[in-house]
């Protein structure tokens, strides 16, 4: 009997919406390594109306469906800032993205990347890089190889299939994304103690923790000191004002006043370490909901 054929379809409806969020917890389900997200943050992040990238990008959501059931979904998204970036840091001009990638066979993936790359091309744009999903801030990368852990906060986990099949599709890779542990239960190296007693003794260096009463104040300092400090780095695109007060408002639940400091050249903020807890320790029991 023939394969029943794939159908791509642009998602319009709130239950196509639903089922574009849905559709890893059925296919990763039995993985003991996956997180669930929260349900409530991956529709945060899709809804045009609360997420401040939408004001300078522009997405389309796709799904694929099988015999009447979804059996993929993928994102193709252009960021008007990624396309004013210089094209040797890696986006630039007629620069395009998928993301969201997750699909349940080669097939149906395949075809959800030809949708994207025809979006896109009708937008005018000439190259594709992903999954970024949408920003180089939001999950980014593919993992492609793992040491059979849960994923960290923030790191993206999938199939690890998925690489020969975008490959499959004509893609190849262009970065490599690396997530480190590091145990410091028993403190750091000689060397790094010996470079923070420096600091200390200098006075003119002041490294102090965050003021969670003026948190707002705050996190718009560490985040001009990152749009800074990444300027040069591949993949760069700046936090917009908007995009600021939206990563404050996210973070400030989950930051301890401890875990985030900030050091000061005669009093002007030059650089910060921000410390937050894994919480993917905690979601992986949660099912994708809090209560």
């Amino acid at each position: 009997m023939p394969a029943a054929q794939i159908s791509i379809r642009p998602v319009t409806s709130k239950a196509d919406r639903k089922a574009f969020i849905d559709l890893p917890f059925r296919l990763y389900a039995d993985d003991p390594n996956w997180v669930p997200p929260l349900r409530s943050e991956v529709a945060g992040l899709l809804d045009k109306t609360s997420n401040p990238w939408f004001e300078h990008g522009e997405a389309q959501l796709f799904i694929a469906e099988q015999s009447g059931r979804i059996t993929g979904r993928i994102s193709a998204h252009i960021d008007r800032i990624a396309l004013t970036q210089p094209a040797e840091q890696g986006f630039g001009p007629w620069t395009g993205f998928f993301g969201f990638y997750e699909a349940e066979d080669e097939a149906s993936g395949t075809a959800l990347l030809r949708a994207a790359e025809d979006w896109l091309r009708d937008k005018g744009m000439t190259r594709m890089l992903g999954p970024i999903s949408f920003a180089m801030w939001d999950e980014t990368g593919l993992l492609v190889e793992t040491d059979g852990r849960p994923a960290t906060a923030m790191m993206a986990y999938n199939n690890t299939g998925y690489a020969a099949w975008i490959e499959a599709a004509g893609l190849a890779g262009i970065q490599d994304l690396y997530t480190y542990n590091l145990p410091i239960a028993d403190g750091f190296t000689d060397l790094s103690n010996r470079v923070v007693a420096m600091g200390e003794k200098a006075g003119r260096i002041v490294v102090r923790n965050v003021s969670k009463a003026r948190f707002d104040e705050e996190a718009a300092l560490i985040m001009s000191i990152l749009n800074d400090a990444w300027s040069d780095n591949w993949g760069f695109v700046p936090f917009t004002d908007a995009e600021i007060d939206y990563a404050g408002k996210k973070l400030k639940p989950i930051v301890f006043e401890d875990l985030i400091r900030i050091a000061e050249i005669d009093g002007e903020p030059v650089a910060f370490m921000m410390t937050i807890p894994d919480l993917n320790e905690k979601l992986i029991g949660f099912g994708g909901k809090l209560f």
